[in-house]
């Protein structure tokens, strides 16, 4: 599921999820990103989304109608601290598809946004299968295949493949990287992120995937997606910027690309 979370309160003004949010993103295959009230518009535009979800002090309409004035379509849960039945029936009549209360329990909240997205698609969550050539992630089944085969991944190790695999181009830092993988929740050093990298990067190899990432030096990491064509349909060395031996050296602290979205209570 690919989720937007919108901060739109005085406390919470670039998107860090409350911690119940925080729960379900860690208790679902959810791949989270965040921004402000401000850049809304844009950050949906920019990259497709099941569903997005406003964090308010009190539910309030105005974000909704801003965009969906904006042919913003996609479906829209609201989080807020404080509710009662007058402010829940002005956000669901002004296009909301459920409102609920930043004490809902993460299993309920993560259950009702499953239902939401399946609800509209009409068929599940989309983006089920992600194929990048010899590579397919299915997010069905928590499964990465190579030339239909399976690979023995963890839980941390298969969340960081799904992120790749939908940021496929983009390049990650460690904040991101830890923000998807977490949640904010118990984060580990961020040199752990290396760890992690270079044990994925060593069973792609083994399946005969040479140089799967691109490390950026005192930045973060790329996937490199021409690593994972067809057999004969690529040369070698497609980079020749790009060395196919690789180390597990760890990267230097860089650009904070993507904010990390740490556990957040609206206030």
């Amino acid at each position: 599921m690919r989720l937007i979370c919108i901060g739109d309160s005085e406390k919470n003004l670039d998107g860090r999820p409350c911690s119940a949010l925080s729960e379900a993103i860690s208790l679902g295959e959810i791949y989270l990103r965040i921004c402000g009230r401000e850049g809304a518009v844009g950050a949906i535009r920019e990259s497709p989304i099941d569903i997005a979800v406003i964090q308010q002090t009190a539910p309030n309409p105005r974000l909704l109608r801003v965009l969906r004035n904006n042919k913003v379509s996609s479906p829209v849960l609201i989080i807020a601290r404080n509710i009662n039945a007058d402010s829940v029936a002005d956000v669901l009549s002004a296009g909301a598809d459920d409102c609920v209360s930043i004490n809902i329990e993460a299993v309920e909240l993560l259950a009702r946004l499953r239902a939401i997205v399946r609800r509209v698609s009409g068929v599940g969550i989309t983006s089920q299968m992600i194929t990048i050539g010899r590579m397919k992630l299915n997010e069905d089944t928590r499964e990465v295949l190579i030339d239909d085969e399976a690979i023995t991944l963890t839980q941390v190790e298969y969340k960081i493949m799904s992120l790749f695999a939908h940021r496929k181009g983009g390049i990650l830092n460690k904040d991101a990287i830890m923000s998807h993988v977490y949640a904010g929740k118990n984060l580990p050093q961020s040199k752990s992120i290396d760890v992690m990298m270079c044990r994925v990067r060593a069973k792609l190899v083994e399946k005969g995937i040479k140089a799967p990432f691109k490390t950026i030096w005192g930045v973060g990491y790329r996937l490199v997606e021409e690593a994972f064509a067809p057999l004969g349909s690529r040369d070698m060395n497609p980079d020749p910027h790009h060395s196919s031996n690789e180390s597990c050296m760890p990267i230097t602290p860089g650009i904070d690309i993507s904010a990390p979205s740490k556990g957040f209570d609206i206030r």
